[in-house]
């Protein structure tokens, strides 16, 4: 059965709880040819057969309903309440638990559970609500915090979110702690009811609020490896010595573009550089040639060795804000496959040729030897396309010497790379323009400003012809039908685009039920420019699906690719690497891509392929997949959690009291959330200071249901998601990840008489979605 059409069968079916379709609404949801019904029959067959959905009288598709004990991870509320989502999905959506029944269980606890009765839940008495009854795996067993002496007790306060309330330590001088000593420490008994947790010390870290005693507290709580066993570091020496810059190498085997003007562009605190770039234009034809080439890691990373066992398990870099943890030691990842400036190293190439409109007509692969002519930074680059030679060399981290051959070839780079977004927005790729901002250090590793991202074009440049390289080797392997571990990205489904429809509707724009690329494309740009952009931006990333790595078929929604894979960054991701072996496999086949045959050739070819050791199954793939995918999920939530402790310790130095602007960004039972500009934080204002204005501070505020706007229902104020308010910095506490915020300036908007009616005594505070 095809794994890419049952995700899209679950999700679909999943996202109709409220109207299960029949098998011919689903194929149109589904947008399935007639001709592809048979297979739509045959996945429907055997997901009724695996319990995995249900066929009714009626021939409605829907979930099966909860069984009265379930298996899921749990996740827990900054209030201590949480929700076990069913590792096999159920109709009702996810198990409601409450305080007092969480069991002693964390947040991304593996947990059973045990329905109790329901609840009310969006006006209907539906959601079930539970029990933990056994914690079956800890999602986390080392914590961090700060120690402090409360009420003659010796208590942690823990560090961010995934522990609730404080943690009592009975004898915290056996470490040497003190109070305010950043502690990490283990728990003996798990917080449950009124009871606290309890732990022991297991390391005093220094000083809390150091920049440094900050970042290891992260690095340990999330369980990041910062030493290599000495096996792999012998390895990557060995590694290391076998390869000279000078030394020759069989041109049948390696392909040699010393001759060709090959360049970089990194951010100016780039070291591992892995990924270069050409770019030619065939003026008689008009047509383009690009040229990606990537170091090959697989060249020095032999599958099954130290080195590589300890790569998957790192599953990639991790970069923390001063800090990088890498995957690969800094002797290979820094050194010989990096692809620095001047020196020869052995390189991946995939060359794309298009037609004038960036139309795909042609790709080739080969092992390759580059040197490259120039190291490029960002703004350095966009500074000389921009004609700005002075410019140039003020953001230059090599010798600024720009001759008329790198000039040109930037140029060239330029009109391409507009070109492909061009043809890609046609095709339908999802452009959110969300602001980012960067943290500015002092030597002693305080923030002492945050300042914009660069907005220079020079990176969309590069990530269109890093994303033009991965579908072209996802292309070769899926034209062969070999297994591959794709980066897949499933589409959203009606219930992910609820909360978009909210705040688009008070904007006079429409979202169909099963909307296209072209439907969300439509809303971004009715957006842009707008005091909503931001808002509505964020809200349809957060209803996309999260990207993830897979060997089945899904296909990339947001870059509206077929076939995508990851293959641009093998010093820094694992999937990448073994998508390089699986190529190595077909350049050793094919003569470095020489020999590409069809007919009985091409058979042979695959057979051959299907049973080389570097081409993967499907079965490890997906185990590879699921551990890839969870540890970038974890380095992408440890540099989140540490730049969020950096720019709340930046407001409490700098601006408490303050009052910044902001944008509404959702509401939920205890307040609005606010997101301030420039920093880029997230607070929280209580219900009681919304208001802005003096008599406004006692009103109760209500949803105007389906608009993404709340109502004040004594003087009729409106406050809608997207608006631009000012507020003030009211308490700040870094360590627990807590902003809190007072609305102190706002739109002044009143509703109309059926807004009020709308917003009547039925409704009820909107619910964070």
């Amino acid at each position: 059965m095809p794994a890419a059409l049952v995700e899209k069968i679950i999700r679909e079916v999943a996202s109709s709880s409220d109207s299960p379709p029949s098998k011919k609404e689903l194929g149109k949801r589904l947008r399935l040819d007639p001709s592809e019904r048979d297979r739509l029959e045959v996945a429907l067959d055997q997901l009724v057969s695996e319990s995995r959905v249900v066929i009714g009288h009626d021939g409605r598709i829907s979930l099966p309903p909860m069984k009265d004990e379930i298996v899921g991870i749990f996740r827990m509320t900054r209030r201590g309440f949480g929700f076990v989502i069913p590792d096999t999905p159920a109709r009702e959506g996810d198990l409601y638990i409450p305080v007092e029944n969480t069991g002693g269980a964390l947040g991304g606890d593996r947990v059973r559970a045990s329905i109790t009765g329901r609840r009310r839940h969006r006006g209907r008495n539906q959601q079930p609500q539970g029990r933990i009854d056994e914690v079956t795996r800890r999602a986390n067993t080392v914590f961090a915090g700060r120690l402090v002496k409360k009420r003659g007790n010796w208590m942690i306060e823990p560090d961010g979110r995934n522990l609730y309330g404080d943690v009592l330590v009975h004898d915290p001088h056996a470490r040497g702690a003190g109070d305010g000593s950043k502690v990490v420490f283990e728990l003996t008994s798990w917080p449950e009811g009124d009871y606290l947790a309890e732990a022991v010390i297991t390391k005093v870290l220094g000083v809390a609020g150091e920049p440094d005693v900050e970042t290891e507290a992260v690095i340990i709580a999330s369980g990041f490896q910062t030493e290599f066993a000495e096996a792999a570091i012998e390895e990557a020496r060995t590694a290391t010595a076998s390869f000279k810059p000078g030394d020759t190498w069989d041109p049948a085997d390696r392909e040699s573009l010393l001759d060709e003007f090959i360049f970089t562009i990194d951010p100016p605190d780039a070291r591992d550089f892995d990924d270069a770039i050409s770019v030619e234009y065939h003026e008689k034809e008009n047509e383009w040639t690009l040229g990606v080439h990537i170091a090959d890691v697989a060249r020095f990373v032999p599958g099954g060795g130290p080195l590589d066992t300890e790569a998957i398990a790192r599953g990639n870099s991790v970069y923390l804000p001063r800090h990088v943890i890498p995957m690969l030691p800094e002797i290979l990842s820094n050194g010989v496959c990096s692809l620095q400036e001047g020196v020869s190293r052995f390189t991946m190439s995939a060359f794309i040729r298009y037609d004038a409109k960036g139309n795909v007509i042609g790709q080739r692969f080969a092992r390759t030897v580059i040197r490259s002519r120039k190291r490029l930074t960002y703004l350095e680059a966009q500074s000389l396309i921009d004609g700005e030679l002075e410019q140039a060399a003020s953001h230059s981290r090599s010798e600024p010497v720009y001759d008329d051959e790198l000039v040109e070839a930037l140029g060239r780079a330029d009109t391409l790379a507009r070109i492909l977004r061009k043809r890609r927005h046609r095709d339908g790729m999802i452009v959110l323009e969300l602001p980012e901002s960067e943290l500015v250090f002092n030597e002693e590793g305080d923030v002492v400003d945050v300042r914009p991202e660069d907005g220079a074009f020079t990176h969309t440049l590069i990530e269109m012809f890093m994303v033009e390289a991965n579908e072209a080797v996802a292309r070769l392997f899926d034209d062969l039908n070999l297994p591959i571990l794709r980066r897949i990205h499933p589409e959203p489904s009606f219930d992910d685009l609820e909360a978009v429809r909210s705040m688009v509707s008070g904007q006079g724009v429409k979202i169909p039920d099963h909307p296209t690329h072209r439907d969300l494309q439509r809303i971004l740009d009715a957006t842009r420019d707008t005091d909503a952009a931001r808002s509505v931006h964020f809200a349809i990333l957060r209803s996309l699906t999260k990207a993830t790595y897979s060997p089945a078929p899904v296909g990339h929604y947001a870059l509206a690719s077929d076939q995508y894979v990851h293959f641009t960054s093998p010093i820094r991701r694992y999937p990448d690497l073994t998508v390089h072996r699986s190529l190595d496999a077909w350049l050793d086949a094919t003569e470095n891509g020489r020999t590409i045959g069809g007919g009985r050739k091409r058979k042979s070819l695959i057979d051959h392929l299907c049973h080389d050791e570097r081409v993967l199954d499907e079965s490890l793939l997906t185990t590879i997949g699921v551990q890839c995918s969870m540890t970038e999920e974890r380095a992408t939530a440890a540099e989140r959690d540490l730049r969020q402790y950096f720019a709340l310790r930046y407001l409490e130095e700098h601006h408490l009291g303050d009052e910044l602007p902001g944008v509404v960004t959702g509401f939920n039972r205890s307040g609005v959330f606010i997101s301030l500009d420039r920093v880029l934080v997230e607070g929280n204002v209580r219900w009681g200071d919304v208001g802005g204005q003096s008599d406004q501070r006692a009103d109760r505020w209500v949803e105007i249901h389906g608009t993404g706007r709340i109502v004040a229902q004594r003087s009729g104020a409106i406050l809608a998601i997207g608006d631009p308010v000012t507020a003030q910095v009211v308490q700040v506490n870094p360590a627990a990840r807590h902003l809190e915020l007072r609305i102190t300036g706002r739109p002044k908007r009143f509703a109309k008489r059926s807004e009020m009616k709308q917003s009547g005594p039925g409704s009820r505070r909107k619910r964070r979605r």
